[in-house]
């Protein structure tokens, strides 16, 4: 026995060690195939680095002209703000931003990554020193444009017509192109050295990898040969048939210990042998399993009471209670919940369905549930007491309450690990809070407005009273005044009128105060705003009986924020739509274009030879054909398309709806031709521009604003270096150059 021992211990050794070579190989196998992923990781952070560079330095460009042409101060920061983000003098906002700062979407700042300037990164990154001497070369070159760009800035910041002349030369002419252009070769080769390289890294990687698979398949055969073996030595040590063992393991099985094993040899190390002491075990642990389980079963009846002693604590809390598991199921509600909610269990049985419905607006329930979430965090990981937290619910029937929220978790308990959250009910208070907030905000309204009129409307008789000062807010005479609520409606605007009643009506139902902004028309057909505020009394039964309340004029104030909105969203100048409305409306149109499949077009046009005729006659000279050519744009388009002034000579024009991009090409044409017409000065003189026109297509060529921005731009400056007069459609690098050019044909 011990010979047969002996050699059954080589054949486990030799199985488990040809096994250890099988986990070997396998991991191997693994790593090659993680290496490969590691190469591709390399190569796109490698390439997002070099193009963040690039954007990097487009954004400097952009802040610099921006500057020149507009004077602006916050482009000249937000110019230093890129240049210290990508130097290492700021923090890195964990992705790149600078795009979107140069159309309003965010101004790049301090965020929470480390403050590393864009080199190291882009050293780090780098394979070799081929690539690290590009990337070296490509950010000296992107430095010394930097220079030019805040030496033009200085010349600006001059009063010296002549040096603002200079400094928009600086950055406008061939040279500094052809400077940007020097900047992108060294990180165009980059990218191809590093895209040559990984590609061998991974080709490498594949060919190792596919190697050691096959060594794996070659080695887990050889090891399920040996695992054969091994069974055939097994055999000798089961010290009985497989049928005589396989029927004694059968009756222990089902836990029969009471017939001993047949030919059984005591003494020896056999599995029969092994099977007898183990029948014996089995029934000592039987024993022990026997008074495991009444000891459970003590437990479990125990529990149940304690579950049902926590039921009944939360049932009969007069707060509103919810438990929830950390699976997101809801296990109960209370009665107090579904009186102040209105809501079952059988309603919200997970808490996603309880946020869908309590919190309906998206942006408020994201807030909400990240609020909560952080807050449970902290009482959970510091065991501390849960950060009380106010927030608004939605129940059943539509109504809003607002609640404070406590919660705890529960560890262990009867219901098992759960968090348990009270609402607190505040929402009776917060209305009081309002009411008092509302009666302050009506006697400030009426101290700075200096004109309040007042009126008491008898609901039953339908008498309407009103002060003197009531007849100036409506611009009618006491007798011409009926004293009905029929004759205040009447004097309300037409597109007012149902709102203003509707108003009333939900007041009258005890909904809330009447509390309105609305227009009326004056017997003179002048319009002018008001504003009502108003107190309700009801009767024992709930029905309304008299409405005393107060009117005063907001006609200035209205006027006053019309302007302000007129000039926020419009060129002083031209009249048209500025940056920040045309931004406005792309991001509209843009949405609308993907809800419903469609294409959208910006027209980029720059004034060929503005300049010099502004410089030739003057600034009023140069106002006036700015006004001209905006309404000779105006006249080539469609009501529903938008023309915006960018600043200077450059206009954007947006076609919401096209059916492709010979519909937006025929339109740059139209306006193309439209321009390049003579313009007749009051003195006599005639002045003659043209225009270069750069054409973008949503999706054809970007599925968002930025980009469909900045393409539109490009194609605006192909179409200046082709020789101006141009329309150019702005093409993807597989095109080629210059393909979509033309002058006067729109079908090119």
């Amino acid at each position: 026995m011990s010979n047969v021992t002996r050699y059954l211990t080589i054949w486990v050794l030799a199985t488990a060690l040809m096994f250890t070579v099988v986990l070997g190989s396998f991991a191997v196998y693994v790593e090659m195939e993680a290496q490969a992923d590691r190469s591709q990781s390399q190569r796109y952070e490698s390439f997002q680095l070099a193009n963040e560079l690039w954007h990097s330095s487009e954004s400097l460009t952009k802040m610099a002209r921006s500057y020149i042409v507009t004077g602006n101060p916050r482009y000249r920061t937000l110019f230093h703000d890129i240049l210290d983000i990508r130097d290492g003098r700021k923090s890195r906002t964990g992705s790149n931003s600078w795009d979107l700062a140069v159309y309003g979407e965010k101004i790049p700042g301090d965020g929470e990554g480390a403050a590393v300037p864009l080199l190291e990164l882009l050293q780090k990154a780098a394979s070799g020193v081929k690539e690290a001497h590009l990337l070296e070369v490509a950010k000296e070159k992107s430095d010394e444009l930097v220079k030019t760009e805040i030496l033009a800035m200085r010349l600006r910041d001059e009063a010296d017509p002549e040096a603002r002349r200079k400094a928009r030369e600086m950055l406008f002419d061939e040279s500094y192109d052809r400077a940007k252009l020097s900047i992108l070769k060294p990180i165009s080769q980059f990218n191809k050295s590093m895209d040559a390289r990984t590609a061998a890294a991974v080709k490498h990687a594949v060919y190792m990898a596919s190697l050691y698979r096959l060594v794996f398949i070659v080695v887990g055969l050889v090891w399920l040969y040996m695992l054969w073996r091994s069974y055939r030595s097994l055999q000798t040590l089961l010290g009985a048939s497989p049928a005589a063992l396989h029927e004694q393991i059968a009756r222990l099985g089902r836990g029969d210990f009471s017939h001993p094993p047949q030919d059984m040899r005591s003494g020896d190390d056999s599995v029969i042998s092994w099977v007898c002491q183990t029948r014996r075990k089995l029934s000592e642990m039987t024993q022990a399993r026997e008074q495991a389980e009444d000891q459970l079963r003590e437990r479990s009846l125990e529990l149940e009471r304690s579950e049902a002693h926590l039921q009944s604590i939360i049932d009969l809390s007069p707060a509103p209670n919810m438990l929830f598991d950390p699976l997101g199921n809801i296990r109960e509600v209370n009665s107090a919940f579904t009186r102040c909610f209105g809501y079952a269990l059988e309603d919200i049985p997970t808490l996603d369905a309880w946020r869908s419905r309590a919190y309906p607006d998206p942006v408020y329930r994201k807030w909400v549930m990240e609020t909560w979430q952080e807050r449970l965090a902290q009482s959970i990981l510091h065991e501390d007491l849960f950060q009380p937290t106010e927030i608004r619910i939605v129940t059943r029937d539509g109504l809003v309450r607002i609640v404070v929220t406590e919660a705890v978790s529960i560890k262990d308990g009867p219901f098992g690990n759960v968090i348990l959250v009270v609402f607190h009910d505040i929402t009776d208070l917060r209305q009081a809070e309002s009411q008092l907030r509302e009666a302050k905000e009506r006697l400030e309204a009426a101290a700075s407005a200096g004109i309040v009129g007042i009126w008491d409307w008898d609901i039953g008789s339908n008498k309407l009273v009103w002060d003197k000062v009531m007849y100036r807010l409506y611009g009618t005479r006491e007798e011409d005044f009926s004293g009905a609520y029929e004759a205040w409606s009447s004097a309300l605007h037409p597109d007012d009128r149902k709102y203003a009643e509707d108003e009333i009506q939900a007041t009258l139902r005890g909904e809330r105060e009447y509390a309105p902004e609305f227009r009326v028309i004056w017997p003179d057909g002048s319009i002018h705003h008001l504003k009502a505020m108003s107190h309700t009394t009801f009767d024992a039964d709930g029905k309304p009986v008299r409405m005393v309340g107060v009117n005063y004029d907001l006609t200035e104030q209205k006027q006053i924020q019309f302007e302000l909105d007129r000039l926020a969203f419009h060129d002083r100048l031209t009249k048209l739509p500025n940056r920040r409305l045309l931004e406005d409306r792309l991001h509209q149109s843009v949405a609308l274009a993907k809800r419903e499949h469609r294409r959208l077009s910006l027209l980029f046009i720059d004034l060929d030879r503005f300049k010099e005729i502004n410089d030739e006659l003057g600034h009023e000279a140069g106002d006036f054909l700015l006004q001209m050519a905006a309404e000779r744009m105006l006249d080539c388009l469609r009501s529903s398309d938008t023309v915006a002034r960018l600043g200077g000579d450059e206009f954007v024009v947006l076609l919401p709806d096209i059916k492709s991009i010979r519909d937006a090409s025929n339109a740059a044409e139209k306006i193309r031709l439209s321009l390049e017409k003579p313009f007749a000065w009051k003195d006599g003189r005639v002045m003659e521009i043209s225009s270069s026109i750069g054409v973008a297509i949503f999706p054809d060529h970007a599925d968002n604003p930025q980009d469909l921005l900045r393409y539109g731009d490009d194609a605006m400056y192909r179409a200046k270096k082709a020789g101006r007069n141009v329309v150019h459609v702005f093409q993807t690098a597989d095109a080629l150059i210059g393909s979509d050019e033309f002058s006067g044909n729109p079908g090119a």
